[in-house]
């Protein structure tokens, strides 16, 4: 049986006490020699030539002190920006450096955690201060001596620290100031140094997380990305785009390695505004993509194998898309897109409200798909090759009694003024205006289709070919709209005037479902007879007798030729009717109209000569002077 324990007498429990208060009083006395200029002056010697020689200047403030349980706080930190005047590139309001207790004991210094708090990045207009500040750090590892790989410390097995962030704040400007956060983050480099893993979660505005983890093996480096309730709205307005991004989730996941990866991302709930896309916010959107990809860096060589996207909380629309690139010589590239069979019920399900040009289109019946190939040179986009294709057939079959079919037949029309809905009109036999297709003149319809839309006859109510050449190619590096003669017809006949996005998208629905239920013919039809031709003017029978004083069905082809020239802004133009002459300027415009009818066979040589010279006399004027190039109006793009 043990013996039990001695209780330590009066006398052993005073000297206990005196023990401990000498203790305490050489630690306090050696806690304020630690907060002394002397150890921070040490402290700072070492650590910014070792910050500097690493990211250049550095500039840390006053603040400075070691605690009791084995931490270094100091602060603030700043790395300069190129600007004098601006602000730090990085601003770290307390550095918070955590010391391995039981390497203390044995004589190392070393750093469990470094806790950065209150971090402020500037990135400066279009992110030049953070790319300046890139090209500094690579610049000050170009200059350090590398260390040969046959020598070693003994450090290279040292653990290092994990690394907090707190409070962190991002800044950006372009058009005006974007900033971002805040946000915090732990991030920790484990394993060997043959096979190092770094592992990162952050914590991020809106309450969304992400994760990173990368590791290196044998085969290379490899590593995984995942989001979840990740707020969209502000981390897509970081680039900011042209509109404004509201609200929105985003989740999804990445995964890389040496020849390759696989993608998932959905976005649900984005709301965007911006007078150029609709008066009023437009959402929610719901987008997915998921896809696979395949490359090989020393080939120079990428594939993109498989991407799916989709439109519509139940991704009712979706597009296959694959390509490949490839940079050994000159940079190429090719992409091939295919919208599945898509229904205007399931189009319109997919869509926002106001993206929607009205219900009744969604009784439309049958599918239609669409096919893109895009590809050429990455740095030349003027010789980039595009060849779009729209398939209408199984939707026409089903459209002929469909909610557009009323267009068949006469009915009456009110244009849409600045003002509002004009005078009625009739579309049919009725109005004494009214010319059929048949009886127009045939130099006529080939002016306004040679000005206005030369591929009518084969397109599925969009010029791919000509959209390639606005977009690509444009004669002065600025995109213009290029509308057809269905899409102007759907403008005209169920849009307002504004010039918004939203208003192309509800356009090209309609155009659709013009191309699928009326014939090419009785489109071209009503298109003559419902455009506006001057100020209150609509149809042709009324331009060509206000004009000319004469029936639409007697226009001589020099006639035909202005009346086209002047269908992008016939009030605008209405100019030359008022003054009874045209300027040298648009004489050209018309000259060179009727040179293109002579080249496409349109006219013969002999009535091309005579169009050339023949006078063109407006209705009310005889021998009137032209206009001077000065008070020639400029001709506007549709």
């Amino acid at each position: 049986m043990s013996p039990l324990p001695r209780r330590p007498s009066k006398r052993g429990l005073l000297v206990l006490l005196l023990l401990a208060l000498l203790i305490a009083v050489s630690g306090l006395a050696g806690h304020t020699w630690l907060q002394g200029e002397a150890v921070r002056a040490r402290v700072l010697a070492r650590v910014k030539p070792a910050l500097e020689s690493r990211l250049g200047p550095v500039h840390i403030g006053e603040d400075f002190h070691i605690g009791w349980t084995g931490t270094v706080m100091l602060g603030p930190v700043e790395l300069p920006g190129t600007r004098p005047e601006g602000p730090p590139v990085v601003r770290i309001s307390r550095v918070t450096v955590h010391l391995r207790r039981m390497a203390l004991l044995s004589g190392h210094v070393e750093a469990s955690r470094v806790v950065l708090s209150g971090v402020a990045v500037e990135a400066g207009p279009r992110g030049q201060e953070v790319r300046a500040l890139v090209a500094r750090v690579r610049d000050a590892r170009e200059k350090r001596h590398p260390v040969p790989a046959s020598s070693s410390d003994g450090d290279s097995s040292r653990e290092l620290p994990e690394l907090v962030l707190k409070d962190v704040r991002l800044a950006f400007e372009r058009h005006g100031r974007v900033e971002w956060g805040p946000l915090s983050a732990r991030v920790r480099l484990e394993g060997s140094a043959e096979a190092p893993r770094l592992e990162a979660t952050a914590e991020l505005p809106g309450g969304g997380s992400a994760a990173l983890s990368v590791q290196r093996g044998e085969s290379g480096f490899s590593g995984t990305l995942r989001g979840q309730d990740v707020q969209a709205g502000p981390l897509l307005s970081l680039a900011e785009p042209p509109v404004r991004l509201e609200g929105g989730t985003l989740e999804g996941e990445v995964r890389v390695d040496a020849s390759g990866g696989t993608f998932s991302l959905v976005m649900t709930g984005l709301s965007v505004s911006s007078p150029q896309l609709a008066p009023e916010p437009m959402g929610p959107f719901a987008f997915s993509a998921e896809g696979r990809a395949h490359w090989d860096m020393k080939g120079r060589h990428a594939e993109l194998e498989s991407l799916r996207l989709t439109v519509g909380e139940h991704r009712e629309a979706h597009v296959e898309v694959h390509g490949e690139a490839a940079w050994s010589r000159e940079p190429h590239f090719s992409l091939q897109a295919e919208l599945q069979p898509l229904s205007f019920e399931q189009a319109m399900a997919a869509l926002p409200a106001a993206l929607v040009p009205g219900s009744e289109l969604a009784r439309l019946e049958g599918h239609f798909q669409a096919f893109l190939t895009l590809s050429g040179p990455m740095l030349h986009r003027r010789d980039w090759e595009v060849k779009a294709k729209l398939d209408l057939s199984e939707l026409k079959h089903s459209a002929r009694a469909g909610p557009l079919a009323w267009l068949r037949e006469p009915f009456d029309y009110r244009p849409l003024t600045n003002e509002g809905r004009g005078r009625e009109l009739n579309i049919g036999p009725e109005n004494p205006s009214y010319v059929p297709l048949a009886e127009l003149p045939r130099p006529l319809v080939r002016a306004v289709l040679r000005s206005e839309d030369a591929a009518f006859w084969i397109h599925r109510g969009f010029d791919f070919d000509s959209l390639r050449t606005i977009l690509l190619a444009p004669e002065d590096n600025k995109v213009r709209g290029g509308s057809t003669l269905t899409q102007q017809l759907a403008k005209n006949l169920f849009l307002s005037r504004e010039k918004t996005y939203a208003r192309k998208v509800k356009e090209a629905f309609l155009t659709l479902g013009l191309e699928a239920s009326v014939p090419k013919e009785r489109l071209l039809e009503v298109y003559f007879n419902i455009i506006e031709w001057g100020p209150n003017l609509y149809g042709i029978g009324e331009a060509a007798r206000h004009y000319f004083g004469n029936d639409a069905r007697e226009l001589s082809i020099r006639e035909s030729a202005f009346l086209a020239t002047i269908i992008p802004n016939p009030v605008r133009y209405h100019v030359y009717c008022s003054r009874g002459a045209l300027s040298d300027i648009w004489k050209k415009n018309v000259d060179d109209l009727l040179t293109e009818l002579y080249a496409g066979g349109d006219i013969t040589q002999a009535e091309y000569q005579e169009a050339l010279t023949a006078p063109l006399v407006f209705a009310g004027h005889h021998g009137s002077q032209p206009l001077s190039d000065e008070e020639t109006p400029i001709r506007a793009i549709p």
